[in-house]
């Protein structure tokens, strides 16, 4: 297999050397699967990033040079004329050593991509221009380097001695076939022999060489077939880049004549074009607004366009449902410059609820970020001709949203997912799908290293991985809550003891835990701050906990908001006979088996030091009895004292059973799970 590796300036275009008419891909894309950027502000290499088909999110902390690795994107395929510039975006320290070499147009690589040629267009390829022999397969690999002086290279590898035999097949019944393409390596060496037999120009050889030479590269170093292949099928299917930031927000309040000013100056500003893009949805022009006769019609449109984005808008805007998006034609003189001259285009927001419209740019800045994406989007799509050839480069978006509007603007971006790739960055966890973490890229700024970007968890920094962590747990607290009946308790030990007895009750066919679940929430002090997030939630809800002496404050203080009923809060002092004004859920326990069960537990800690029920002092809590003995002993298990309770509750679940447990030890549980029940 030969490979080529092309060299080329600029898009060319060429016929199919079969038909001489012109191919259309309709739809059939090629997929950006890496890329990689180097010499670009912070980075000095990214390390190759791989993309996901329809979503990769860009996680790091603020100046991490996330932001520079969508722009070095951007501009390496963009929809529209931006392009490099060496001055302002190589790495501003190397940048005087670099000048000679790029004024000796030895140009440094910024960024490769990488496409995977998907099979529709694959087989359209192999159809065409091989007559079906698979010379191109499904999933086959090439790249697109740029460099900063913005010339590209093109690399990719095919068969060709098996497209030479592919070419000849159809060919094989002519006359001189054999000696043309016997002894010849490239399709170029064919042609040549053709034309050295001078033979009439109807004839099929002589009209096979003519359909390909009408179809040559002029680029150097470009060959027959890879330049056809280029020009005709991989070119047209590459998408383009689309790069949306905070300088593309609409304004409220646009002033028309200032605005073809602008436009006819070449000096539009990312604002204007995503207020030309408004009206390109409205369907009207800058001169159809501003002349008199036009008012009427362009009003409208103007209407219209209001209530088709106030349905798309609000399609995944969930924060408020009460809004209406107006707009408005009419000069004020009495305004500042340039709004005093001229005809101003106002974008209002009509609140149904209160009755009241106010100027768009007075909405949230979320809500403006988000309609302002909308319009912008929706407006280029509309100046495309293809919609399915877009790759959406969003830097930071929704920052200033409510965590809960974030997600809606999630959802909307997995929607537009279905039809374009989409890179974003972000730092929020709020933005970042817990459930798809393999599509998230770690990017990070290193000490003499510059913006690394990779898929690798483990090796990044905690500070990186905030946003991760943060949106693994709110999903896990999110699931922790699945069932309409909680018990929240204090900690694990008391989960696995619970959940242990429960089972053992429910086997002998009385009440045990039932339909509830069991939520360890980390402590008594956060038992408060659980109940009063999760009240909201029209969540059952019994608080069981350790009582240590007088009532917990803030317990006490939730049930006189009424953010939980005294009946659901219960301890474990009420189901001793008699209650007891402090309680654990270890003083449920028989003494002796839990003691037993402290011995093996910590038997090598101990190191022949045996614990018995004579040893411990008068307090009512065993756990603090035990301390005290550990204490006087002089025996440290733990950095802070005291000893790991969820160890001995583990050495203590085998002796609880209900051959081994007295009745009355049995039936404080039996009240528990009672009482549970009832409450619930």
């Amino acid at each position: 297999m030969r490979s080529a590796h092309t060299a080329l300036g600029g898009r060319l275009e060429s016929p199919s050397p079969y038909d001489g008419s012109e191919t259309t891909l309709d739809g059939i894309v090629t997929t950006l699967i890496k890329a990689q950027v180097w010499k670009y502000k912070s980075i000095e290499d990214s390390t190759p990033v791989q993309l996901a088909p329809d979503v990769t999110v860009l996680v790091g902390k603020n100046e991490s040079g996330k932001t520079a690795f969508l722009e070095a994107l951007h501009k390496a395929l963009p929809l529209g004329a931006i392009k490099y510039d060496y001055v302002a975006d190589y790495p501003r320290k190397d940048l005087i050593r670099y000048r000679a070499q790029h004024q000796a147009k030895n140009y440094q690589k910024v960024v490769q991509l990488t496409f995977r040629i998907e099979k529709a267009l694959a087989d359209k390829i192999n159809k065409e221009v091989f007559g079906g022999a698979e010379i191109v397969t499904a999933g086959m690999i090439f790249t697109r380097d740029t460099t900063i002086a913005n010339t590209t290279t093109i690399g990719f590898d095919i068969d060709h001695d098996a497209a030479l035999t592919a070419l000849r097949k159809p060919l094989a019944d002519l006359e001189h076939t054999e000696e043309v393409f016997n002894s010849a390596e490239t399709l170029e060496d064919v042609l040549a022999k053709i034309e050295e037999l001078n033979l009439p120009a109807d004839n099929r050889l002589a009209t096979f060489a003519a359909k390909w030479r009408a179809g040559t590269s002029k680029a150097t170093g470009w060959g027959l077939v890879d330049g056809h292949l280029w020009q005709v099928y991989l070119s047209p299917s590459l998408p383009r880049f689309l790069y949306f930031d905070d300088y593309n927000l609409l304004e409220g309040k646009i002033n028309l004549p200032a605005l073809q000013q602008r436009e006819a100056a070449g000096q539009m500003t990312k604002s204007d074009e995503t207020a030309q893009g408004l009206l390109q949805l409205a369907g009207t022009t800058l001169q159809e607004l501003m002349s008199e006769e036009g008012y009427e019609t362009a009003k409208a449109k103007l209407e219209a366009i209001g209530l088709d984005i106030t349905q798309k808008v609000f399609e995944f805007w969930k924060q408020n449902q009460d809004l209406d998006v107006e707009f408005d034609l009419k000069t004020d003189s009495t305004d500042v410059v340039p709004y005093s001259s001229g005809v101003n285009l106002y974008i209002r927001i009509k609140n149904r609820r209160h009755g009241v419209s106010v100027p768009f740019d007075q909405r949230s800045k979320g809500f403006i970020w988000f309609f302002s994406f909308l319009v912008w989007f929706d407006a280029v799509q509309s100046r495309v001709d293809t919609d399915n050839a877009l790759i959406l480069l969003l830097d930071e978006p929704g920052l200033n949203l409510h965590g809960l509007a974030q997600a809606d603007l999630l959802a909307y971006i997995r929607e537009l997912s279905k039809q374009h790739q989409i890179l974003y960055t972000t730092h929020s966890p709020f933005m970042v799908d817990s459930a798809r973490l393999d599509d998230v890229r770690v990017v990070e700024d290193r000490v003499k290293e510059g913006t690394k970007i990779t898929g690798d968890l483990a090796g990044s920094t905690d500070e990186s991985l905030f946003p991760l962590q943060a949106a693994l747990g709110y999903s896990i607290a999110q699931n922790l809550f699945i069932a309409k009946k909680n018990i929240l308790i204090e900690g694990p030990s008391d989960l696995i003891l619970l959940q242990h007895l429960g089972a053992l009750l429910e086997a002998s066919g009385k009440q045990g835990l039932g339909d509830a679940i069991l939520v360890p929430v980390g402590g008594l002090d956060k038992l408060a701050t659980f109940v009063a997030l999760l009240g909201s939630n029209k969540l059952n809800l019994v608080v069981l906990h350790d009582r240590a002496g007088s009532p917990h404050q803030k317990l006490e203080d939730l049930v006189r908001q009424k953010l939980i009923e005294r009946k659901r809060v219960l301890d474990f002092s009420m189901f001793l006979d008699p209650v007891h004004s402090e309680a654990d859920i270890e003083d449920l326990l028989p003494a002796d088996a839990y003691i037993a069960a402290f011995n093996k537990a910590y038997a090598k800690e101990l190191d022949g030091v045996t614990l018995t029920s004579s040893d411990l002092g008068a307090q009512p809590r065993i756990i603090e009895r035990i301390n005290h003995w550990l204490k006087a002993k002089g025996i440290t298990l733990l950095k802070d004292g005291g000893f790991n309770h969820y160890r001995v509750a583990q050495a203590v679940l085998p002796a609880l059973t209900v051959a081994a447990m007295q009745p009355d030890e049995l039936a404080r549980f039996e009240r528990l799970f009672a009482k549970v029940g009832e409450v619930l």
